[in-house]
């Protein structure tokens, strides 16, 4: 986080925060996948796959500010739900 004292404008602070926040994202979504493949014993390009497929990284995407808050066996369990609704067999 930038700081607001900072001689950077708001509009270049706003452009900096904005970039952490897509790198904490990206790292989160590589967390949660990584250990939703473990936790299966799935190769991760497969793991990824059926995330795709049967909307658990749409979930990801769309819910990060409250799942990354969570304990990361909750997330992986309502992944496994969404996925199953969808269709998933896992």
């Amino acid at each position: 986080m930038i700081k607001k004292n900072s001689p950077l404008s708001s509009k270049d602070r706003e452009t900096l925060d904005n970039g952490t926040d897509t790198i904490n994202r990206t790292r989160y979504m590589n967390f949660i996948i990584n250990e939703f493949a473990y936790g299966f014993k799935r190769p991760l390009r497969e793991t990824f796959i059926y995330l795709d497929e049967f909307g658990g990284l749409d979930f990801l995407i769309d819910n990060y500010d409250y799942q990354h808050t969570r304990h990361e066996c909750d997330t992986i369990l309502t992944l496994l739900k969404i996925c199953r609704n969808n269709g998933g067999w896992l």
